[in-house]
This record gives C-alpha cells, structure tokens and sequence, in this order.
C-alpha cells in the first residue's frame, strides 16, 4: 500500500481531520460525507460568513477550511450525503468518523463490516447496548479500528506516564481531574444527542486515568452533581463530584462545572507514596513533579509551536492511525477493551449520580 485512500465523515468539527489527512504524506484525501453540502462549498472556495461557527479545538474552523483549500483542490474530492453510498466509494482503504455522538458506534460497525479501517471519534458509544455491539465488531474484524481519546498521545500526557512508570512517583495512590469551562456546544446539551457530560467529555479524562492507572479497571464509583446554573440553556447536568476506587485501590476524583469559562480549564494531578505531579493543560501542557528525599522539583513545559493546543496530541493520533495501518499493528483488542471501559465508567458515572447510589462494576455490566 503507497498510499492509506483516506474519507472523512463529518465536516464540522472533522475538518480539523481533513486537515490533518492532507498534512500527513501516508494519506491521501478521496471523499468526505456529510449531512450538508455546506461544508464542503466552502472547501470548494464559497465564500465563508464572518461570524462562522468553529467547532472544533484546534484551531478556529474558517481557519482549517482557508489551510485546507490551499492544499487541495476540493473540486477533485468525491462528496456525498449518504453514508451507506459514501461506503461503498471503491477507492477507500480507511475512514475517519467525526460524525455527532450518537452515530459514532453504528457508523463504525457499518465501516468495520465493509473491510475498511476506522478512525472512530470518543466516545466510544452512547449507549451499553451500543458499546457491547462495537466491541464485538472491533475484535471480530481484520481491519484496524482505534478510538480517538487523543490526548493520550500528547507529549505532555506520554511523559507524566513514563514518570509513572518509572517509579518517579513511586507507587501510583491518588488522581483527580478538575475541569471548569464554558458552557457545552447545542448539540451536547439534550440527553438524546449528547448522553450527559461524562459520555460527551469527562470520558476524555476517565481515558487518562485508565492511562496513568495501566488500565486498570474500575471497581465502584460514586457521583454528587446536578444542574444547578445552566436550567435555561441545557438539559444536562451543569456540574458534578465523581469519585472512583479502582481494582488496585487506587482512587480517582473527577470535579467538573460547564459555568466557569475562566482561565486554567483543565487542572489535575497524581500522587504516590514517593511524589506527586500538579498539572494543566492550557497551551500545550504543561506540570511540576515534587519527589525524592529533598523534594525536588521539576517543571516540564510542551513547546506550543511543534503540539496542538486545545486537543492535545489531536495531530500525533492521526499520524499513530497511519502507522498502524501500514505496519499492520496487532491494536484491536486493546482499543476495544479501553475504549469499552471508557464507556462503561462514563454511565456507572451517570447512573450513579441519577440514583444518588454507589454503583459497582458488576451493577453497571449487568446493564448490558
């Protein structure tokens, strides 16, 4: 194989994909799918509004579409409004699925059956019913799937799990996440369409865990939240305490509110008997490791010009999506047992906030 016969799905918050296809030499860009033509008239060279909605966390989405046109003429590009004959084009070897939350599993499944390799957005799923189907798929195909938690990639997140790994903090005890932005795009505001802040983001940040954790799998949970701010503008929960404990015993805390759009969104830290780390992700990324007998400190800081800010490690997942398929990377259990657990925390979550209850592994899993 030359050359990986990328499609694209999706062309709102995807176009940071197409970006990213016709920036990497592996790939060549040879449809895209969308519900709309909007999208892909303004690749075409149609004129974009000045107040044109980005969606994405790149960069701003006029922005990608003006890179994008200066490397491709788009005219050349197959399009298409139906994904089931976007499916069928001949010439695709792999698809790259930015689709809205609740198509991600069924639109992977379809891609999976047809022999094509899958670039599946997070999460994983909406549903249990939806994972449990996915799952199945990823390790019953011989084509590649992977699941974009991306900032598991970033170059901040590799190194705080090599520190973790060898032993800079001694033995992993503590973990908490506290993020505080603006509120969530319309889409992700009704149960339908989004499931709930921990299916639509908090999964990103339980993906982490499992990643600093050795993927270890969760044991019971227990969340406190509510919709205390946001009543007029949403139908999901605006704010929540989660706390996890682990098959390790290692505990895990998870704080969140969509009504605090102010400086150091995402902050969060680890802690072993020998060290902790204290860390953001604004810019690139960056944290402070405090260890050893005289406390030292270490301050690491990802240089902003060679990583994307926003979604962290967003360009090395695709560039990881192209060498798994050229060197034919043995990947699919893996993605399909993280990606599955990533779900199945992300509702025990949920279920146990509706319920005001502790939820276990095994209450959760019966579900399915």
């Amino acid at each position: 194989m030359n050359k990986i016969r990328v499609g694209v799905v999706g062309l709102r918050h995807g176009m940071a994909s197409v970006r990213e296809v016709l920036a990497q030499k592996e790939f060549e860009l040879v449809a895209l799918c969308s519900l709309t033509r909007e999208g892909y008239e303004y690749l075409c060279g149609r004129q974009m509004p000045s107040n044109l909605d980005s969606v994405t966390f790149t960069e701003p989405r006029d922005f990608l579409i003006q890179q994008c046109r200066s490397m491709k003429d788009f005219k050349e590009v197959d399009f298409f409004t139906d994904y089931d004959r976007f499916l069928d084009h001949k010439a695709l070897d792999a698809v790259i699925i930015a689709a809205p939350i609740p198509f991600n599993a069924d639109f992977a499944i379809k891609a999976l059956e047809k022999k094509l390799h899958v670039f599946a957005s997070k999460p994983f799923a909406l549903t249990m019913k939806q994972g449990i189907a996915l799952k199945d798929a990823v390790l019953k195909s011989r084509n590649k799937f992977v699941v974009n938690y991306q900032f598991r990639y970033s170059p901040l997140m590799r190194n705080i799990r090599n520190l973790i790994t060898t032993g800079a903090l001694g033995k992993l005890q503590l973990m908490w996440w506290n993020m505080f932005r603006m509120p969530l795009r319309e889409g992700y505001t009704k149960w339908e369409t989004g499931g709930g802040a921990f299916i639509t983001e908090i999964c990103h940040w339980i993906d982490l865990f499992q990643l600093f954790n050795s993927e270890t799998a969760f044991k019971k949970i227990c969340t406190f939240g509510g919709l205390n701010v946001l009543s007029q503008q949403q139908e999901v929960d605006d704010n929540a305490v989660c706390i996890i404990e682990y098959e390790n015993d290692v505990r895990a805390s998870i704080n969140f509110t969509y009504f605090t759009d102010q400086p150091q969104h995402s902050l969060f830290g680890l802690v072993g008997d020998k060290g902790k780390i204290i860390a953001d992700t604004d810019d690139s990324g960056r944290y402070v490791l405090y260890n050893g007998a005289e406390q030292n400190k270490t301050e690491y800081i990802v240089n902003a010009r060679h990583s994307h800010q926003g979604h962290l490690g967003f360009d090395i997942s695709h560039q990881r999506f192209a060498e798994i398929i050229l060197k034919d990377l043995d990947i699919n259990a893996d993605e399909a047992k993280r990606g599955f657990e990533s779900l199945v925390v992300a509702l025990a979550a949920q279920m146990s906030l509706n319920k005001s209850k502790i939820v276990s592994r095994e209450e959760i899993l019966a579900r399915g």
